[in-house]
């Protein structure tokens, strides 16, 4: 009896774990009042069968066209599927499709770098061509890297080797596709480069109305010019602009994007930014990541060097034009506190749609990006400047001690050569150069120092004797915590120098009631001799 108790004890257990939930349930049930839910069922039916389209629906309904695809397979049927592509820069054709027609998809791989090969699209018989630019670009990443990316129209896999295109190129007479080896190319050391393809096309029965040609051209800006936004995008005609794939290498370290894009649609400024990330649709800098219609596929970092590749598509938002087009970019270092003042690398690869072939642009010749890097390209100096940096110091005195000495700073990109000649007296010193003169005379020298939180007020004697004005060089900053702001000029006339070494003694005994500091940059200095005959006040 005392064995069997234990297995009927558990036996209960197991009843009442089982039957108190229930009856639980049950005395709750009976107190709460439930409501039926009718039967789903669709609204009247319409009077007309009227499928909306999409993507997914017109996969059920009849497609009026003929498919096909050129491609580099094996002619005589053999594993080695590519095209071989000289590498003397001979234009090939890789495909002739005679229309009406469009061209869907096109897929490649090679081995080598994006800007290796050129391809270029000619529609109806044209002799210039209506798309031209590197692969790489054209299938979404510049600076000839590899890189992956899934936007709408593009996507890049593989590493970035395997290219794909899904931009739709109508056309109703012809449409020729030819590739040409890039020249300068380090990687194209052989006589052929092996370029695997497919271009997949669409035949149609009869022409095809309201047709817009696809476009896309590549330019190149070294250095950015100076004074003026870089002009990236420029049609012509009727039509609407679709995107656009921007590479930048830089040639100062720090962010480089203040700059705000401008576009001008038929002669009218239609569309003005906030930043050049802003445009490609990211915030506060870039960060690498590849989205439907916009991304940054590659961005090495922000330093002398480095490079980025970033791409906005206006598939849902295309920009209609009637007559012109056109989209400029300001190039604005962060350090510098005015708009185009960069000096760095830009390429564009444009892409829009018109109603007619575009008028001829000037052949793609070179590619600047495949030649060797100058990192001091577009380095500029005031016309007939001396040179702070280049001077003689003669001697200098800081009351922080010997080990305050003049040094010369690079600080891009407002200085005269790059560099300029900072100097901190402490409260109580001076710093004398050397400056030459061809031929005695009386001189106005202009001198630009720099400004910034910390500078002190600068007084200046030639040859022992004291001119002019002392210049206040303090300048308080903006917000954005910028460390100097350009140089200014400060005017001193009527000096008299001799043939030879000048003495210019620059003393920094005072500052201005704001300024953090007694510091000192010169940047440069430029003499103006003055005629002999004519008459002076002195300042």
């Amino acid at each position: 009896m005392t064995e069997k108790r234990p297995k009927k004890l558990k036996l209960l257990a197991v009843l009442f774990s089982i039957l108190i939930p229930g009856l639980i349930f049950t005395s709750i049930s009976s107190q709460i009042k439930f409501f039926p839910q009718p039967s789903p069922a669709p609204v009247a039916r319409p009077d007309a069968v009227n499928s909306p389209f999409s993507m997914m629906t017109a996969l059920s309904q009849s497609q009026n066209y003929s498919a096909s695809r050129a491609s580099s397979y094996h002619r005589e049927g053999g594993p080695r599927d590519n095209f071989w592509v000289p590498t003397d820069g001979r234009e090939v054709t890789l495909a002739e499709i005679e229309g009406p027609g469009a061209i869907t998809h096109i897929w490649m791989t090679h081995r080598g770098g994006g800007r290796d090969l050129v391809l270029r699209t000619y529609w109806e018989e044209n002799s210039h061509p209506s798309v031209e630019g590197p692969v790489g670009d054209l299938f979404g990443v510049a600076m000839g890297l590899d890189a992956t990316m899934n936007s709408l129209p593009i996507q890049v896999s593989s590493e970035g080797r395997a290219r794909n295109c899904w931009w739709y190129m109508p056309f109703n007479k012809s449409a020729r596709i030819t590739v040409a080896a890039a020249p300068s190319s380090e990687n194209l050391r052989r006589d052929s480069v092996p370029l695997y393809f497919h271009i997949d096309y669409r035949v149609y029965g009869r022409p095809i109305k309201d047709l817009h040609y696809f476009h896309s051209r590549f330019i190149e800006i070294d250095p950015a010019p100076r004074g003026r936004p870089l002009l990236l995008a420029e049609a012509e005609g009727n039509g609407h602009f679709v995107g656009l794939v921007m590479g930048q290498r830089a040639r100062m370290p720090g962010w480089f994007g203040e700059g705000d894009d401008i576009i001008t649609v038929d002669g009218k400024v239609s569309f003005l930014g906030t930043g050049t990330e802003d445009y490609f649709c990211d915030a506060w800098g870039f960060r690498i990541f590849s989205d439907l219609y916009h991304g940054a596929p590659v961005l090495e970092g922000r330093e002398e060097g480095n490079r980025l590749s970033a791409y906005r598509f206006h598939i849902l938002d295309p920009i209609p034009f009637r007559r012109s087009f056109r989209f400029e970019l300001e190039h604005w270092p962060w350090i510098s506190p005015w708009p185009n003042t960069g000096r760095d690398y830009f390429s564009a690869q444009s892409f829009w749609y018109q109603k007619k072939v575009h008028r001829p642009w000037t052949r793609l010749a070179r590619i600047i990006s495949l030649e060797p890097w100058d990192p001091d390209k577009g380095r500029w100096h005031l016309e007939g400047a001396l040179e702070a940096e280049d001077l003689a110091v003669l001697s200098f005195e800081s009351a922080l001690g010997k080990t305050s000495r003049p040094v010369v700073q690079r600080l891009l990109p407002n200085l005269s050569g790059d560099h300029m000649l900072s100097f901190d007296s402490g409260g109580n010193g001076s710093l004398s150069l050397g400056v030459p003169v061809e031929e005695s005379g009386v001189y106005d020298a202009r001198i630009f120092l720099a400004r910034a939180p910390d500078y002190g007020i600068v007084g200046l004697e030639v040859n022992g004797e004291s001119v002019g004005k002392p210049a206040d060089t303090f300048f308080k900053t903006d917000d954005l915590t910028r460390p100097f702001w350009p140089p200014h000029e400060f005017v001193f006339e009527n000096l008299s120098l001799a043939k030879g070494w000048n003495v210019f003694r620059f003393s920094v005994n005072d500052k201005n009631e704001h300024s953090a500091g007694f510091k000192l940059g010169i940047d440069c200095l430029v003499l103006e001799k003055k005629e002999k005959n004519s008459t002076h006040s002195q300042p």
